[in-house]
């Protein structure tokens, strides 16, 4: 069974895009509250939407450093894996030129033994 290991350099981002939702949600409910109660004063909540929308876009921006981050991450990761497939055929290709010289020496040495054996038995 394949052994899951997390190498990303950066952590799970579905916290900070709940903590997104959050804010939004928040905002959305202050902007509610305005649109049933268009009589009182809504600077109040005018604040809290500026501050929910602020904290929420700074949330996103900071999903968006860590996409940055992972995207590099991958670019890299798959840089490292062409470079690693290009030496295992590298590698493959030399096991054969040697295994084809170690067939043809042993070719030679069988050649070799029956020349040596002629000339003993002359």
């Amino acid at each position: 069974m394949a052994r899951y290991n997390d190498k990303a350099p950066v952590d799970n981002t579905c916290p900070i895009i709940d903590s997104v939702i959050s804010y939004m949600e928040s905002a959305k409910g202050e902007a509610e509250y305005i649109s049933k109660n268009p009589e009182e004063d809504s600077s109040e909540e005018a604040v809290n939407i500026i501050g929910e929308l602020a904290s929420a876009i700074s949330e996103i921006e900071n999903v968006r450093d860590a996409n940055s981050e992972l995207r590099q991450w991958g670019n890299d990761e798959y840089e490292r894996a062409d470079e690693a497939e290009g030496e295992r055929d590298d590698a493959i290709r030399d096991k054969e030129y040697l295994e084809n010289e170690i067939e043809e020496l042993k070719a030679r040495i069988e050649e070799l033994e029956e020349e040596l054996s002629s000339v003993e038995c002359a």
